[in-house]
């Protein structure tokens, strides 16, 4: 992966939401984990924004970021919450569990590279959401996220596995397909906006031909971060390799050009395994993509059919945060009892959702409080902390190629404890859990509230 990072080094910005993520999945994510420059919500020097002096208190944020131009702001800065949405990276990790059919699909379909195409569509689904200009919150270390799509099986959890440098792990599978990832974005401090490097590991395996396929999405851009209109660009190169046969889907992401030419636009082929194209892919990530037969030269053949390979579901209209129904159904916690360090439980998240600025900003406050206290107990006692659901592997697992390296983003595999754990019966159906009960605490007697059930639910 050296050309990688010379590439960065060398381009004019060289993270939000989110990888994720995709993590890549995570465009809105473009800046990091709050741990410096604290600021008690609740003291008489804090301020209490409004979103209507958002426009002004982002310039004036500028004299306090100038300093990091050019540096990733991953782990440097902290940000108040009227630039935030109230949701979290996690659950950004999640977004991509929105279009699940499409690797149902891939996973019955029997030319091999029509069910290459499937997967790659499943892959830019997600990328229907990432047009949000508004920041998640940053998990604690030791969040969680789970999801339970009943109508097709599958069952995803996402577990923050590391605070310094931020990562998250996420494994979801039904029984077609397994599904896993690791988000550790990076991001470059322009000045006016962010690039967002959605450094990870994203994988899918198919049960019924034991195929792997390994994702490397393109960077993305926040752009007018302090001044003018936020908007969000996704550029560059897009890759699904099947690392079983070699044969890869090769899309482009056009980067947006003068007056919003080639904006959203994705153009690209898949290939055999001799690199010859088999399939012309053409649409536009925030809306649709499809596929033709195409001739060596990558042009259509004659009445081949066009197929639709995905399409963008219709969006909320006016939601003040561009959330997508599908993100609002994530956020939504009643008839369910996740485990007490999932991301609904936050009280900074719901008072947020709840419109109460200043409740938020005292919450997310004491959490990372909370967070210092855990890290001090830690050293304290000479103990460790180890994710519930994720470990590190043993030995040298395969890189796949375009992958980045263990040292860009360190290896995590699923244990599988989490599909074997004594689930919490359900609630009643009006019953909500959202901002109750949130502890995802490995000391939780050292915290004055008691902080809730033990995370170990």
């Amino acid at each position: 992966m050296a050309d990688r990072g010379a590439a960065q080094d060398n381009s004019l910005y060289g993270a939000l939401a989110g990888a994720w993520n995709y993590a890549t999945t995570s465009i809105s994510s473009f800046l990091g984990y709050e741990d410096l420059d604290v600021v008690n919500p609740q003291s008489s020097s804090a301020e209490k924004v409004d979103k209507v002096d958002a426009d002004d208190q982002r310039q004036k944020a500028f004299v306090n970021y100038k300093d990091y131009i050019g540096r990733d702001i991953t782990s440097l800065v902290t940000l108040p919450v009227w630039i935030m949405e109230p949701y979290t990276m996690l659950q950004k990790v999640a977004e991509i569990m929105e279009y699940t059919e499409l690797l149902d699909r891939a996973a019955v379909t029997e030319d091999p590279y029509e069910r290459l195409a499937w997967v790659t569509a499943f892959c830019i689904g997600p990328f229907g959401g990432n047009e949000r200009t508004w920041k998640p919150f940053n998990p604690i270390l030791g969040e969680t996220f789970e999801l339970d799509l009943g109508e097709n099986s599958v069952r995803f959890l996402a577990e923050q596995v590391s605070h310094h440098p931020p990562i998250a792990a996420a494994h979801a599978e039904n029984e077609r397909w397994v599904y896993d990832i690791v988000s550790a974005p990076t991001t470059k401090f322009l000045g006016n906006s962010v690039d967002i490097y959605p450094v990870g590991r994203s994988r899918m395996r198919l049960r019924a031909t034991g195929e792997v396929f390994s994702l490397v999405p393109p960077n993305s851009t926040a752009h007018n971060v302090i001044i003018g209109s936020t908007w969000v660009d996704c550029h560059g190169d897009f890759t699904v390799l099947n690392a079983t046969t070699g044969a890869k889907a090769s899309l482009y992401f056009t980067p947006c050009g003068w007056f919003g030419s080639g904006r959203y636009e994705v153009t690209g082929h898949i290939f055999d395994e001799e690199g010859r194209k088999v399939y012309a892919l053409q649409g536009a990530w925030n809306s649709h993509l499809s596929m033709v037969r195409c001739n060596a030269e990558g042009e259509a053949l004659p009445d081949a059919p066009t197929v639709e390979l995905w399409k963008c579901k219709e969006k909320p209209k006016g939601d003040k945060y561009g959330f997508t129904h599908f993100s609002r159904f994530l956020n939504s916690g009643k008839g369910i009892a996740p485990l007490s360090s999932d991301s609904r439980r936050r009280p900074d998240r719901y008072a947020l959702e709840l419109g109460d600025h200043s409740a938020a900003g005292s919450e997310k406050y004491a959490l990372e409080e909370k967070q210092r206290a855990e890290r001090r107990e830690r050293e304290r006692r000479r103990e460790t902390w180890a994710p519930r659901w994720f470990r590190t592997p043993a030995g040298d697992p395969p890189v796949y190629p375009g992958e980045y390296s263990p040292a860009e983003c360190p290896m995590w595999e699923w244990t599988g404890a989490y599909l074997e754990h004594q689930r919490a019966p359900a609630l009643p159906a009006d019953a909500d859990c959202v901002g109750k009960g949130f502890c995802p605490w490995q000391f939780p007697e050292i915290h004055e509230d008691g902080a809730g059930a033990s995370g170990a639910q």
